[in-house]
């Protein structure tokens, strides 16, 4: 299976070139094993299909850096530490964090970070990277633009704001990683219980941060969210402003503003922006309608403001996005 070169391929790249002595194949994957003058382990990494693969290391002591300025791909990681524990600063913003023993980690490479400095400490983790870009193309090509928008939605409302979240693991999540930690992977069998699993705790963990967040919000408040999003999504080209949706569900503006960002992870004008682009690809691929003509669909008189707003968030012109669908 040919798999397309991403930010993690850089990452192993880096890591190989600086840090390892020697690296070895494996039947379903690589082995990484680190000089001596950085410390002492090994990384290893599994490509299971194309957007989905596993990685970890069991390292005694090392530390690293990471240059983040040249992520482009948006890849979600999923890890787990078995024992010991890493030490995270996170720059220019200078947060620190503590990946230890027992804890799930959540991470998104898209982000406005430049570097990552780790200190590794009798640390074995494993790590499991999913491809957002493979699922959209997946999703997209049986047409269920809704299923991206939902998607986005969960994974927003899950880090609201956050790059990087740790926090302890449920007895679910320990216990599908204790699995995973147990397969043999120099077999056919091994292969197919490790896709099984790494999906599963992809799933599971995903299912609990969901529920979570909808925790916070009291259900009255769900109720006014849900009918905010059906009045902007009934009235794109001329959604109304936040004050006003507040005033017509007699909601106060904060109590808006917040549920919106709890539940979907955005604010109300980002939540607008993205329904309105999601309309305009649907109108682009479906339709036959101008450029002008969409534009004014959605609510813009202008079409180069329209363009403009779609290529900040597809990194393309609505024009060649019609071509390439």
């Amino acid at each position: 299976m040919t798999m397309k070169k991403n930010i993690i391929d850089d990452y192993y790249k880096y890591v190989e070139d600086k840090y390892c002595s020697k690296t070895s194949d494996e039947l379903l994957g690589k082995k990484y094993f680190i000089k001596d003058q950085f410390g002492q382990g090994t990384f290893f990494r599994i490509k299971i299909e194309e957007g989905l693969e596993v990685s970890g290391f069991d390292i005694s002591k090392m530390d690293m850096d990471i240059d983040n300025r040249m992520t482009h791909e948006d890849i979600l990681e999923v890890g787990y530490c078995y024992r010991g524990d890493t030490k995270i600063l996170s720059l220019p913003d200078r947060k620190e964090y503590t990946f230890k023993k027992g804890d799930i980690c959540i991470y998104r490479t898209l982000n406005k970070l430049e570097y990552f400095k780790l200190k590794h400490r009798n640390c074995k983790t494993i790590s499991i990277h999913i491809d957002f870009n493979v699922i959209k193309n997946a999703i997209h090509s049986i047409g269920e633009d809704q299923l991206i928008i939902e998607w986005q939605k969960n994974i927003n409302s899950i880090f609201n704001g956050n790059t990087l979240i740790i926090e302890k693991a449920s007895y679910d999540l320990r216990k599908i990683a204790q699995e995973i930690d147990s397969i043999s992977n120099d077999n056919m069998m091994g292969y197919m219980k490790l896709k099984l699993k790494t999906i599963e705790l992809l799933a599971t963990f995903l299912e609990e941060k969901s529920k979570e967040s909808l925790k916070n919000i009291k259900n009255k408040d769900i109720e006014k969210i849900t009918q905010a999003k059906e009045i902007i999504n009934e009235n794109i080209e001329n959604t109304p402003a936040v004050k006003d949706l507040a005033t017509q569900l007699n909601i106060s503006v904060y109590k808006l503003q917040k549920g919106f960002k709890d539940l979907t992870g955005d604010t109300v004008y980002e939540y607008i922006k993205k329904v309105k682009i999601e309309k305009a690809k649907y109108l682009l691929k479906n339709t036959n309608l101008s450029i002008l003509e969409i534009a004014n669909e959605i609510g813009y008189e202008n079409p180069s403001k329209f363009s403009n707003m779609f290529k900040r968030y597809n990194e393309t012109t609505p024009l060649k996005y019609r071509k390439s669908k």
